[in-house]
């Protein structure tokens, strides 16, 4: 294989100033020109940005595999942390304990019904001072309450899980090593007190994730302790992460459509038919990857076996090929087949909750609020960089009902 193959020029940089500032703009720019784009960054990767592509490779899990590295660039973590680092049969053996937890719908009312009340406390809080952030002030920490609920973790309040991610999500961001893996010793030292605790005070294992871990344990099922225990730490990010940083993409449109937020506050009852719109448009999560087993060929290039290649699924999200007028808002789309919660058998468990958390967010931000504005231009919003999509902070003036 020669080296031109090996190492093609490269078609973008995810690091770039000007692609952190428009992150959608840009991939909008490779969709059109470079479909199957190649970026000297991270040791280099393959970014796939159409969506019958994406499609594809989620499907394709024999020869594009997860246990090498499933984000570019790769984490702090091994391959000690289902569902993401793991390949078949394995991970169709952790999904399915995971899966019966997390799609239960008693547990998503029950989790929806206390995240909402925390909602309605942190809108309060924010409208009555007339200021806040609705990144760090709301989003972030109701998330950081939504994981103490959904995983009934006691150890630790909403506000002490929130800072603690915040720290490790952050840390990645800006490469401080130490801040990342402090806060990550903490959430393995939460996790580890979960599941023990578990096993002398077992809960019903159909809506609590630790008991349904440790029980599949004691039966043989699973028999990994060090994925046993990532197993149930690794939830704790993805659902703040996702979660979090989908809010804040979802408020600052709410920020700056102003037509949008005036309807929805008009007609609250459009909130739950825009859920998936908000989902497909403001999807952060722009480097989940795989690793190629074999040589392989998408939009004409040659990918060569050893390669990362990036699942670009907010790309994907606005492909014209799968969208009708995709930059447009469209309350209610139909058929709307957006790829937030990625595709194939590694798609995101948790999407049930995930919806219900978006709408409830959403609903509570809109009814305890009159009015909100921007605190400064849109242009200054700071954004994080790839391998996320979102805004670190939306500043915001806020008048209440």
């Amino acid at each position: 294989m020669d080296q031109e193959t090996i190492s093609p020029e490269s078609d973008f940089d995810p690091m770039a100033d000007e692609f952190t500032a428009d992150q959608h703009r840009e991939l909008k720019r490779l969709r059109e020109e470079s479909p199957v784009a190649y970026s000297s960054q991270f040791g280099g990767f393959w970014a796939l940005t159409r969506r019958a592509d994406l499609v594809n490779a989620a499907r394709n899990h024999e020869q594009l595999i997860n246990s090498i590295l499933h984000t570019v660039p790769h984490g702090l973590a091994g391959n000690t942390r289902p569902l993401m680092h793991s390949d078949q049969p394995e991970h169709t053996i952790y999904k399915d304990v995971i899966q019966k937890v997390l799609g239960s719908d008693e547990l998503r009312d029950r989790v929806v019904s206390e995240v909402r009340q925390r909602a309605k406390e942190l809108v309060a809080k924010i409208a009555s001072e007339g200021t806040g952030d609705l990144a760090t002030e709301y989003a972030d920490p109701l998330m950081g309450f939504a994981i103490t609920s959904i995983f009934n973790i006691e150890e630790v309040t909403g506000d002490e899980m929130d800072r603690t991610i915040r720290d490790y999500v952050i840390g990645g961001q800006v490469r401080a090593a130490q801040l990342a893996q402090d806060a990550s010793a903490r959430m393995f030292s939460i996790t580890k007190n979960l599941l023990d605790d578990r096993r002398e005070n077992p809960r019903d294992p159909s809506t609590d994730l630790a008991t349904a871990l440790v029980q599949a344990q004691e039966a043989g099922i699973l028999v990994d302790e060090e994925k046993v225990l990532g197993a149930q730490r690794q939830p704790l990010v993805i659902v703040w992460l996702a979660t979090a940083h989908t809010l804040t993409n979802i408020f600052r449109r709410l920020l700056t459509d102003h037509g949008l937020t005036a309807k929805l506050r008009a007609e609250p009852e459009l909130i739950a038919d825009s859920v998936d719109e908000f989902l497909r448009m403001d999807q952060p999560q722009i480097g989940f990857a795989r690793s190629s087993t074999v040589d392989l060929e998408f939009g004409g290039r040659r990918i060569p076996a050893g390669s990362a290649i990036a699942l670009v699924f907010p790309a994907g999200n606005r492909d014209p090929e799968a969208f009708e007028d995709p930059e447009t808002f469209m309350i209610g789309r139909t058929p709307n087949p957006h790829l937030a919660f990625g595709h194939g058998i590694h798609s995101c468990p948790g999407r049930s909750i995930a919806r219900g958390l978006v709408q409830t967010a959403i609903e509570e931000l809109l009814a305890g609020t009159a009015d909100f504005e921007l605190s400064i231009p849109v242009s200054e919003v700071p954004n994080e960089h790839w391998p996320f999509r979102a805004s670190l902070s939306l500043p915001a003036t806020v008048q209440a009902r």
